[in-house]
């Protein structure tokens, strides 16, 4: 009983903070990254019913798994949002050298 309050307030303060993000921090997403979270929310949302009516809810099953794979595409763009960010840090770096040893600085 104690845990199933614990992951029930676990689930729903995710939602909220899920609901925070895309609300008020969308610009900061790519679209990978909104639709991952959004399915996790949803499916975070979800399993409060799948914790407490355990086989007898409608969404045992099904819940979990949009949580996981909006987890797995929230992360999966995020990931790709870091690479591409890193890549262009190392070109622009190497830029930098170049034009700083073209005038005789490195």
């Amino acid at each position: 009983m104690m845990f199933d309050i614990i992951n029930s307030l676990g689930r729903l303060i995710l939602t909220v903070v899920v609901i925070v993000k895309l609300s008020q921090y969308r610009g900061t997403m790519n679209a990978i990254e909104r639709i991952g979270l959004g399915l996790m929310g949803g499916g975070s949302f979800l399993t409060v019913a799948v914790i407490w009516e355990r086989e007898t809810s409608p969404f045992e099953g099904w819940s979990v798994t949009v949580l996981t794979y909006g987890a797995i595409l929230f992360l999966a763009g995020r990931t790709a949002r870091d690479w591409r960010h890193a890549q262009h840090n190392k070109v622009a770096a190497r830029e930098a050298r170049e034009y700083l040893r073209g005038r005789g600085k490195l």
